[in-house]
């Protein structure tokens, strides 16, 4: 520290008002955290203990700021940590949010003292273990319980898995979310299917048989919350600045894809793959709704779609034009061939760096006859 400074700070001590003392708590805050790795654990603790004495009196303002200051400080001192995260929210946020070095008793400790506008932050670590999330099912308001349940990066027990089935039963949005979670039991699923309907129930049930994995619960819950977010901007656009749209929000074509058929935009998602395989407008929307198998495949194909997304393409068109599911099944089995066989064909190319690329024909007899519909 120069010796400018550190007349500038003794000059600050000795001025007893609290603008003096937030400037001087966030002085020695400024000269801690530039070194902070090279700081000895007296020389932390020191600073802890000065920090909190000073901080009681500082302005708020001096406080928020000291809050953002060391937040992601894993070398803070523990005890100025815990003040700053019990303090109002305004300046716990921070710390709250993503100081590192809370270990579970620390966690704990927050999750039996501090009110629910804190436990709701709280909440939305990814640290937390069960010990601290039963704790803040028991304490917590229904904005606690259906922040816990959408956390899917931390393990709930089976108590506060049950305890939240309960609340749930008056609370649709929580029990979505809980039926998204992948540490569900066959009990706790058995316990919340009669409390849903439709497409959650058979979720639920293939929960309970093993068919559905962690990664489709992944994807589900991303749906979900693309669907929150920008759902209603969706609905709104069409064409470039649809995708201009989903760029910029990191949406991907098969999640736009999903989307849009999920609100029966057959036409659109046309539209969309033919813009994204650049042919000519309207040439992916009549090979859709005219039956063009193997025109459709190469679109989509071109357009990068993936199989899953297909698969919902198909299967929408079929609804969509009131005729038999088994033309679906048709047109996800050419797909499937066409991907093994672009696959296949990368490999056999990979092989020979300097072989000649050819372009491979399509099997037309098979895409003639699924293309007659």
């Amino acid at each position: 520290m120069g010796d400018w400074m550190f007349y500038q700070l003794l000059e600050m001590a000795k001025e007893n008002t609290a603008e003096a003392r937030g400037a001087l708590m966030l002085g020695l805050a400024d000269i801690l955290v530039r070194g902070i790795e090279k700081r000895s654990e007296e020389e932390l603790q020191m600073f802890g203990e000065i920090a909190v004495l000073l901080y009681t009196s500082a302005p708020k303002p001096d406080r928020i700021q000291l809050s953002r200051k060391i937040a992601s400080e894993l070398r803070t001192p523990i005890n100025l940590a815990m003040t700053l995260a019990s303090d109002d929210i305004s300046i716990a946020l921070p710390v709250l949010e993503k100081f590192p070095a809370f270990n579970p008793e620390n966690l704990l400790r927050l999750a039996e003292e501090l009110d629910d506008e804190h436990l709701q932050v709280l909440a939305r670590r990814t640290d937390i273990n069960t010990k601290v999330s039963d704790k803040l099912v028991r304490r917590g308001s229904k904005v606690v319980h259906r922040i816990l349940a959408g956390n899917r990066e931390i393990r709930l027990s089976q108590i506060a898995l049950k305890a939240l089935v309960r609340h749930a039963v008056q609370d649709v949005v929580l029990r979505e979310d809980l039926a998204l979670r992948s540490d569900l039991t066959p009990t706790v699923c058995t316990m919340l299917m009669p409390h849903v309907r439709g497409a959650t129930q058979k979720r639920l049930q293939k929960l309970i048989t093993g068919v559905l994995s962690k990664s489709d619960l992944d994807k589900l819950a991303r749906l979900r919350e693309l669907r929150k977010e920008h759902g209603a901007r969706i609905d709104q656009l069409d064409g470039k600045p649809l995708w201009d749209y989903a760029q910029a929000s990191e949406i991907s074509l098969n999640e736009l894809v999903v989307l849009m058929l999920q609100d029966e935009r057959l036409a659109h998602v046309a539209d969309l793959l033919g813009q994204q395989a650049r042919v000519a407008a309207g040439t992916a929307r009549n090979a859709v709704f005219k039956g063009d198998v193997e025109q459709i495949v190469a679109i989509a194909q071109s357009a990068g779609l993936s199989t899953d997304a297909f698969s919902l393409l198909a299967k929408a068109r079929c609804k969509h034009l009131r005729i038999p599911s088994s033309k679906a099944a048709e047109w996800i089995s050419a797909y499937v061939a066409a991907q093994t066989g672009n696959n296949a064909g990368k490999k056999r190319r990979g092989d020979g760096a300097f072989a000649a690329k050819r372009r491979v024909r399509p099997r037309r007899d098979t895409t003639r006859r699924l293309a007659a519909i």
